[in-house]
């Protein structure tokens, strides 16, 4: 019946699991839903979130209590918000929406307006690849132009702490993309 929880060995566990799905499925999907826009993906962060919360899950505990609902709620809108700034990252561009007047005040030669796009591309290829917290918070400082002040408001860190958190992030990125450079 559910393939992804055939992954949990204990069969206690799997009941508890099997419970909560079926208790918070409806809800837990439109959770998702509401983020995502997308019936199949909001399907898979339903089932992952449900493995996750096996790591949480107690011997004997009460499904139904409020307590599991809030916890499983919280995964699935964490799981479905990673997914939607992943799918962010990837943004598509229209070909035809490159195309320039020529004639405009603009100096932007349609040839640098693509390059532009290929290195945007290639650093959101590479923030993947660091830790996403690091990637987090480049976003945060760089794409969404938050101060440090505000940003450690956001992620309730000392302000202190966020600009040490934007070093590491800058220096791990620095370190991922250095490797390209060489070749």
């Amino acid at each position: 019946m559910f393939v992804f929880l055939m992954s949990v060995d204990d069969e206690v566990l799997r009941t508890q699991l099997e419970e909560i799905y079926y208790l918070y499925r409806k809800e837990l999907w439109y959770v998702a839903y509401d983020i995502l826009n997308d019936e199949y993906e909001a399907e898979d962060v339903v089932q992952t979130a449900l493995l996750k919360m096996a790591r949480y899950l107690e011997k004997k505990v009460d499904v139904k209590c409020n307590k599991i609902k809030a916890l499983i709620v919280i995964i699935v809108r964490n799981i479905a918000i990673n997914i939607y700034r992943q799918r962010k990252a990837y943004r598509t561009v229209d070909f035809d929406s490159l195309a320039y007047d020529l004639s405009s005040d603009d100096d932007v030669i349609p040839e640098v307006h693509v390059l532009r796009l290929d290195q945007i591309h290639y650093v959101s290829k590479k923030l993947n690849e660091i830790k996403p917290e690091y990637a987090d918070i480049l976003a945060l400082r760089y794409e969404y132009e938050y101060t440090n002040e505000e940003i450690s408001k956001m992620l309730d860190i000392e302000e202190g702490n966020a600009r040490v958190r934007l070093m590491r992030a800058r220096r791990a990125l620095h370190d991922v993309m250095e490797g390209d450079i060489d070749e």
